[in-house]
């Protein structure tokens, strides 16, 4: 799987198979149905956008952010990304918290360092990219995100506990 390497935002699109109530580093415990959840974070560092996806593809062995410790649990199956130099992170959530059908089960996670309510938004059922984007393009003046596949061998099916 090819990522780019520029810096940008990106959103996790995860399966999650199972109901489990999971401990979500001092965040706390919350209870994560079954379902979809997408995540909104930002790839400004170095390594851009291939880094930091690649990183949550992966394993993590050591929890870093909140999401390593719901990516143990879920499959990621799609990721959306828009090249950007600026952080866009709390816009990508607000188009995520307007779509229909997302509800907030984690309040704060992967909101540490902003005002949102949180990142994360689950979906009982896979919210459509088109929809996503033109939600973005309502709530990032303009901003257009692109779909990129999530390839299974790439992205192991999180180990069984």
């Amino acid at each position: 799987m090819s990522l780019p390497a520029s810096r940008g935002t990106y959103a996790l699109v995860l399966r999650k198979d199972t109901e489990a109530a999971l401990q979500v580093g001092r965040l706390g415990y919350f209870a994560f149905p079954k379902g979809y959840y997408i995540y909104a974070g930002s790839a400004l560092g170095r390594g851009g956008l291939a880094a930091r996806l690649y990183h949550h593809l992966a394993f993590a062995g050591k929890p870093r952010w909140h999401i390593d410790y719901l990516r143990r649990h879920a499959l990621v199956v799609e990721i959306w990304v828009a090249e950007a130099q600026t952080r866009m992170e709390c816009r990508f959530a607000d188009a995520l918290a307007d779509l229909s059908g997302s509800t907030l089960v984690a309040p704060g996670f992967g909101a540490s360092d902003c005002n949102c309510r949180a990142h994360l938004y689950y979906f009982k059922r896979r919210p459509r990219f088109a929809t996503f984007n033109r939600q973005l393009h309502l709530a990032a003046a303009g901003i257009a995100a692109c779909r990129i596949p999530a390839d299974p061998v790439a992205n192991p099916q999180p180990p069984i506990k």
